[in-house]
């Protein structure tokens, strides 16, 4: 079989994440070529076309930045996309996160009578736009860009959604918000390959970490009414850059505070050894999907402690941390006194091996496809 990806996901190609969804599409694409299926990805901001070491064939698009803005996105680019698009003649199409891009590819499989496939990577994939605005639209400058790209990718986002043969589900808590889907909603968790992130060097855990861009739909004021309850005997290591002026005002503010270490952005190694190290992963996000940081933690058999984020109520149900139901309060006190004599940390590393594993991912892939 054939199957049709599209973004720019060069870099986790090449074990530079850039993004989470970018680092799935990388994994799943991996999968698929090993298992032997032909593999191609429309990457719209690559130089040249290229086939990978896997065997996977990324196809730029020629000219993409050249002409005048705007008329260059009709006149240039749109055409281009469609013809590469259907030169593809792909058994599926598979587009993730939210872009008016999705329609190209969405047209062209049915042109061709192919599926399409629409994986979620938020919460707020299937949320009301009332949520999108109150905690995602409320955190970008400029009501032009809100109205010119983001709404536009978001009603796009729905119009395939509603419409695509396959929807895939991070979690089982993402199932409610479809219930306007016609096609197949099916459970298919995210991905890790588990070798690339297991730390063997281990030191003494005294510190608990903070990983991700620091906004305010990831929790930065929240991380903020924590850190200043926290005793300043506990040490937290912030590592990530603020997105939106709130965040920036907020890591201004903590600053000066002696317990807080705030690394900025590292790249990847070096985030799975810090957190690999630490006593517990913490997040104070409002909305996240499944977090591929939670995946990274539990592959070293790190816990994570969650104020709101507790996607399919795994961490309660196979034990995987402590999630605090969006109680501040009832997270500090988790951190101040936090025991792991009840999480072991092999629990931890099997359940990634049983549900987010890479090894068998394609044929578990095929097997939602199957059965539906």
């Amino acid at each position: 079989m054939k199957f049709c990806f599209w973004g720019d996901i060069n870099g986790a190609l090449a074990g530079e994440t850039t993004g989470g969804a970018e680092l799935q599409i990388a994994l799943l694409a991996r999968a698929l070529r090993e298992r032997g299926d032909e593999v191609v990805i429309i990457n719209f901001l690559a130089e040249d076309s290229i086939i990978t070491e896997d065997g996977i064939k990324v196809v730029h698009v020629p000219g993409w930045n050249k002409g005048i803005r705007i008329f260059r996105l009709f006149f240039n680019r749109i055409p281009a996309l469609w013809k590469i698009f259907l030169d593809q003649k792909a058994d599926f199409y598979y587009v993730r996160s939210r872009s008016f891009i999705h329609i190209i590819p969405f047209f062209a499989s049915r042109l061709l009578k192919s599926k399409f496939i629409v994986a979620l990577a938020h919460d707020l994939d299937v949320m009301k736009s009332a949520d999108r605005i109150k905690y995602e639209y409320s955190t970008k400058t400029g009501i032009f860009s809100i109205l010119t790209f983001y709404l536009v990718n978001d009603m796009i986002f729905d119009f395939v959604k509603k419409r695509a043969d396959y929807v895939l589900l991070q979690h089982e808590g993402q199932r409610i918000g479809c219930k306007s889907i016609r096609g197949n909603a099916v459970l298919f968790p995210n991905l890790i390959r588990q070798s690339d992130s297991l730390v063997k060097n281990l030191n003494c855990r005294k510190y608990f970490v903070y990983v991700g861009t620091l906004t305010v739909l990831k929790g930065t004021l929240n991380l903020k009414k924590l850190i200043e309850q926290l005793s300043d005997d506990v040490a937290i290591m912030i590592i990530g850059e603020p997105q939106d002026q709130p965040s920036k005002a907020v890591v201004e503010e903590l600053g000066t505070k002696n317990n807080l270490t705030f690394t900025g952005r590292l790249d990847h190694a070096t985030t799975i050894e810090a957190i690999a190290n630490s006593v517990a992963l913490i997040n104070t996000s409002n909305y996240e999907g499944f977090p591929n940081i939670f995946l990274e933690a539990w592959s070293n058999g790190v816990p994570v402690i969650s104020l709101y984020v507790n996607p399919g109520n795994v961490i309660n149900k196979h034990n995987l941390g402590v999630f605090c139901n969006g109680d501040i309060k009832g997270m500090k006190e988790c951190i101040e006194h936090f025991d792991t004599f009840n999480i072991r940390p092999d629990d931890l590393k099997d359940y990634v091996s049983s549900y987010h594993s890479f090894e068998n991912a394609a044929t578990r892939f095929k097997n939602v496809l199957n059965n539906q």
